[in-house]
């Protein structure tokens, strides 16, 4: 055994990705409250699971200029273009399963 051609060990669990905290297929779900990088702030989105989420402000970021998902508290998600959206445990439990699916097997609009 020699001790010299040994791998260094990296700590993938302490590592926490932007993309775990960025939501899938967002799709607008009340008003438009204004506007950020072009694009409209929708008071409210849906994601691709039908779960509802709520606008709380824009995300924070590192010196990088790469989002600080450390700064992100527990149910807040990520959508782009930089927007922070905190999780609707109220409304988010009102669709039943079977309206899921067939929310999820809609064709998406152009």
């Amino acid at each position: 055994m020699t001790r010299g051609l040994s791998m260094p060990m990296f700590a993938p669990m302490n590592q926490d990705y932007v993309d775990y905290h960025i939501l899938v297929e967002p799709r607008a779900d009340g008003p438009v409250i204004g506007y950020f990088a072009g694009q409209p702030i929708a008071a409210a989105v849906v994601d691709l699971f039908g779960r509802r989420f709520v606008y709380e402000g824009v995300a924070p970021r590192r010196r990088d200029g790469q989002y600080d998902v450390s700064c992100l508290r527990k149910g807040e998600w990520i959508v782009e273009p930089g927007l922070v959206y905190n999780f609707d445990q109220l409304s988010s439990g009102s669709l039943r399963p079977a309206a899921r699916k067939q929310q999820m097997r809609a064709p998406a609009r152009a």
